[in-house]
């Protein structure tokens, strides 16, 4: 598995031995972010709560484009919990300051209720039916990049259920829309046309 040492790809031995149960990783950019006002709220954080581990990845270093790749990171910031056993329990697009929420989905990781191996199915299962899908252009591609990350936050079928009819509503209300501007665009269109796609 590939993992991180001080913002850079590496190997994580997970650690089991200095008594970290959950593996913390910020996907950050040095546009909006730096490391070093980002090492302060990891050192408080740590401090803290002696079961996690933060690694800082940043996205804008080359050597950790294959890394933010793995993890289908679109936009940062992105943070991803790894179980103990290294596997991804969740990943929430939220700044590493929001310790409430990263006390809280710890705690669940800790306990066990994250992840569920039956919500990770329901959403592989329908990231798997996209790729039959063509993306003929760049709003398509933004539309549903924001559709696959909204489904990898989800925690829960209920939050599946609701992210797929928000972006259904999103999705009507947006063709809709765009019919009207097409009708408007064909009025001014020459007379005579080849081909249009």
């Amino acid at each position: 598995m590939k993992n991180i040492v001080e913002g850079r790809c590496g190997r994580i031995f997970m650690s089991g031995k200095e008594k970290v149960k959950v593996e913390i990783i910020y996907f950050y950019s040095d546009l909006y972010e730096s490391r070093r006002s980002l090492l302060p709220i990891i050192r408080r954080l740590q401090k803290k709560r002696k079961d996690i581990h933060i690694h800082l990845i940043n996205i804008e270093e080359p050597e950790n484009s294959e890394l933010a790749e793995l993890y289908n990171v679109n936009s940062v910031p992105l943070i991803i919990f790894l179980t103990p056993k290294g596997e991804v329990a969740t990943r929430k697009s939220m700044p590493l300051s929001d310790e409430s929420i990263i006390n809280e989905i710890a705690n669940q990781i800790i306990r066990g209720d994250l992840p569920k191996p039956h919500v990770n199915e329901l959403k592989r299962k329908i990231l798997d039916s996209f790729k039959s899908v063509s993306r003929r252009n760049e709003l398509t591609q933004l539309i549903v990049e924001q559709i696959e990350s909204d489904i990898l936050e989800a925690d829960s079928e209920a939050e599946i259920y609701d992210t797929i009819n928000l972006h259904i509503s999103a999705i009507n209300h947006t063709i809709s829309d765009l019919e009207e501007y097409k009708t408007i665009l064909q009025k001014y269109m020459r007379k005579k046309q080849d081909f249009i796609i």
